[in-house]
C-alpha cells in the first residue's frame, strides 16, 4: 500500500501501489477537478510536493502539454499519473 497526502485538505489515504492518482482522488473525495481525463485540458494539474520519484513517467502527450505551460518537473496532470510509492499532492488547478 502507498500513502497519498492531499496537502490542501490535509487528507491522507492509502491505495495499492500502481493505482492511478485520478482513481485515488475520486475515491477519497479529494478536491481535484478533472475535465477531459485524457491529459489534454490541464484542469487536474498538481504539484508533487514529495515523492515525485514514486510517480509514473509522463507520457508524450502529458510531457508536451506541460512543456507548453513551461511547468517545472514537479508538476503533473493527475489524470495521467500512477502512484508507486508515498506522495504528497498539491492541487494547482487549470
Amino acid at each position: 500500500m502507498v500513502k497519498v497526502r492531499f496537502l490542501l485538505e490535509d487528507l491522507l489515504v492509502e491505495a495499492p501501489a500502481g493505482t492511478p492518482l485520478q482513481r485515488i482522488a475520486d475515491a477519497a473525495g479529494a478536491d481535484i477537478t478533472f475535465g477531459c481525463r485524457t491529459g489534454s485540458c490541464g484542469t487536474c494539474r498538481v504539484r508533487v510536493a514529495g515523492g515525485l520519484e514514486h510517480c509514473s513517467d509522463p507520457g508524450p502527450e502529458e510531457r508536451d502539454f506541460l512543456k507548453g505551460l513551461e511547468a517545472p518537473p514537479d508538476q503533473r496532470l493527475a489524470c495521467q499519473v500512477c502512484v508507486h510509492g508515498d506522495v504528497d499532492i498539491e492541487y494547482l488547478g487549470p
